[in-house]
């Protein structure tokens, strides 16, 4: 079997980023808990308002990243592979970037914040300086991309899980130090986010330097890949500018529509989703260098079986906290916030049942990327969720419901899933036929029973934290057993068991 290929690996990687998940998944809310009652939803609304209009700028970066991610690890998955000369290439190429978007920011994202924004007039001050701030820290992210992709293509996940808990802890003790400040707390949440931003990019430099020789840097670009790198970088930076419009877009929209305060809403849910989404991404990370090396190397049918398997253990994943998170939102919303804004619930619910495509897709998604066969399936997709931003806007505008614009927005959002799972079955590796059988049909089996065992549950616990802490942990019993009966195929129970015996032999 190929060294590309291993499944001990993915179970090592995997339970270090599960490690790194259950430490930080809890400070990231409490942060947020911790940010809203420093900051106040108005202050809070400004930062995200700010934030988005620094993301809207920073068009080339998502697509960049995954260009990045896939040539370093597709170098590594062959024999003959020159890592460092590709590494180099885009450490350059993300030199040259930088510059362009600090332009565009300092220019139009300027413009847009002071005479576009709806920000209040208290904070137009310091709204500004938190764009500068932004900036810094956007420019220190990007430039870290590289490095972090060296480490994800090496599979060093242990190493990912301790810098990102160092961060997280970072980033919760700034939370926490706002209550010792008196002056303007925005401004000054913005400059330890921005030193906290530095000091992690330095840390993961030094980490690669150490253990990898290929990120020793040259001055050089690869001219005979560059046309290659700078399509592949092409279609998905459009892909990521038309994402970008659309997700930031919509941020906008609610600032133009509703005002800061269901800004604050919105970051919540946000927040909300992409926690519930780090649990399923955390399996995602441990295979994605594996899908793209075993594609690589021309071992289509282990690659098959690691999209297959991948897309549904992510959602059976989600399954533990999206049921139980259904069932007792109210609950949940309060234990947390203590003081929970208007519409927030319902927000919640529609961005974590977001997290069910996301995470489902991402393995797919991986598999076509890694065949550079993306055409098609970078554009046509995003193009139509675009709409998204029309719809939820007239919608917005006509009902005056912010809870009929997000139920818009999750409509154009699973439509937009289909189509590019659709376009993906196209190519010569993926069946639209075995997603079905294989992804599908056993997840909607699975939904069902482990629903119907969670709402009964609802009626036997108690509506208290150890009421929650009980249904959770039942409910998750019963999702695993579902999961075994009804939702694995007979060789995916053998490999479990195979595993699982060998980890405990140990």
């Amino acid at each position: 079997m190929s060294d590309n290929f291993c499944k001990s690996r993915i179970l090592k990687n995997t339970i270090f980023l599960y490690a790194r998940m259950l430490f930080t998944m809890w400070f990231n809310l409490y942060a947020t808990k911790l940010v809203l009652a420093n900051l106040g939803v108005e202050d809070m609304g400004v930062y995200g308002i700010v934030g988005s209009i620094v993301s809207l700028f920073t068009l080339f970066t998502d697509g960049m990243t995954r260009t990045i991610q896939r040539f370093i690890t597709f170098e590594l998955g062959l024999k003959n592979g020159n890592v460092n000369n590709i590494f180099c290439t885009f450490v350059n190429v993300i030199i040259i970037l930088s510059i362009i978007i600090v332009l565009t920011l300092e220019i139009g994202g300027l413009w847009y914040l002071n005479h576009k924004a709806n920000i209040p007039d208290n904070s137009s001050d310091a709204s500004f300086w938190v764009f500068q701030l932004s900036v810094i820290t956007c420019i220190i992210n990007i430039i870290s991309i590289p490095y972090n992709a060296l480490i994800i293509a090496h599979e060093k996940m242990s190493a990912l899980a301790s810098i990102s808990i160092i961060q997280n802890l970072l980033t919760c003790a700034c939370a926490y130090s706002l209550s010792f400040f008196t002056g303007n707390r925005l401004v000054i949440y913005a400059i330890i986010m921005a030193a906290i931003a530095i000091s992690i990019r330095l840390i993961y430099q030094i980490y690669c330097r150490i253990k990898f020789p290929e990120s020793k840097y040259h001055l050089t670009i690869d001219t005979k890949k560059l046309p290659a790198i700078a399509k592949f970088a092409g279609l998905t930076s459009i892909s990521s500018i038309l994402t970008i419009v659309t997700t930031q877009g919509i941020t906008l929209i609610i600032n133009l529509v509703f005002g800061v305060a269901l800004n604050a809403v919105y970051i919540i849910a946000i927040q909300v989703k992409n926690s519930v989404m780090s649990f399923a991404f955390n399996l995602f990370k441990a295979i994605q260098p594996q899908i793209t090396k075993t594609y690589a190397e021309g071992n289509y049918e282990t690659h098959r079986k690691l999209v297959y398997s991948g897309s549904k253990m992510e959602i059976y994943l989600i399954y533990l906290i999206l049921i139980p998170f259904i069932f007792k939102t109210d609950f949940i919303l309060n234990l947390w916030l203590d003081k929970v804004p208007e519409y927030t619930n319902n927000f919640c619910r529609c961005t974590i049942f977001l997290s069910l495509t996301y995470a489902a897709f991402e393995p797919i998604r991986q598999s076509v990327l890694s065949s550079e066969k993306i055409t098609k399936f970078t554009i046509i997709p995003d193009t139509f969720n675009l709409l998204s931003l029309p719809a939820s806007y007239t919608v917005s505008l006509y009902t005056g419901n912010p809870n009929d614009m997000i139920y818009t927005i999750v409509g154009f959002e699973i439509f937009t899933c289909v189509i590019r799972t659709y376009i993906a079955t196209q190519n010569d590796i993926l069946s639209g036929r075995d997603i079905l059988k294989s992804i599908l049909f056993p997840c909607i089996k699975v939904m069902i029973f482990s629903s119907l065992c969670c709402y009964i549950l609802t009626f036997i616990t108690a509506d208290n934290i150890m009421g929650l802490c009980e249904l959770i942990a039942l409910n998750s019993l019963f999702t695993f057993m579902c999961v075994y009966i009804c939702g694995l195929s007979k060789t995916e129970r053998l490999l479990i068991k195979g595993l699982l015996n060998k980890y405990l032999k140990k």
